[in-house]
């Protein structure tokens, strides 16, 4: 089982709620990390199998495109443990 971190982000907060939403139902993955910059700019990123991260991130995709506010998106198969604890002490720092 490759292990993986997705990445996607969109233009508002509250469709990042519902891609977020959307993606945990319909993969085995979860949330690592969630960034709001002036609740303009959401990035969220998950993580678990490369297949489930895949399929979320796609989800995810479908979904924000339909509401026109996707961006952009990266997945990162196999990442290195110094990627995987950047991104959860990332999570980590108070806002």
């Amino acid at each position: 089982m490759t292990q993986a971190i997705g990445m996607i982000e969109t233009k508002g907060l509250a469709i990042s709620i519902v891609v977020a939403d959307s993606m945990l139902k319909a993969a085995d993955v979860k949330i690592v990390r969630q960034e709001t910059i002036d609740l303009a700019l959401v990035t969220i990123a998950i993580e678990g199998d490369l297949e489930a991260v895949h399929e979320a991130i796609h989800v995810g995709l479908k979904i924000a495109k339909q509401f026109n506010k996707f961006i952009s998106y990266n997945i990162v198969p196999r990442p290195d443990d110094p990627v995987v604890k950047l991104v959860r002490e990332i999570s980590k720092k108070p806002t």
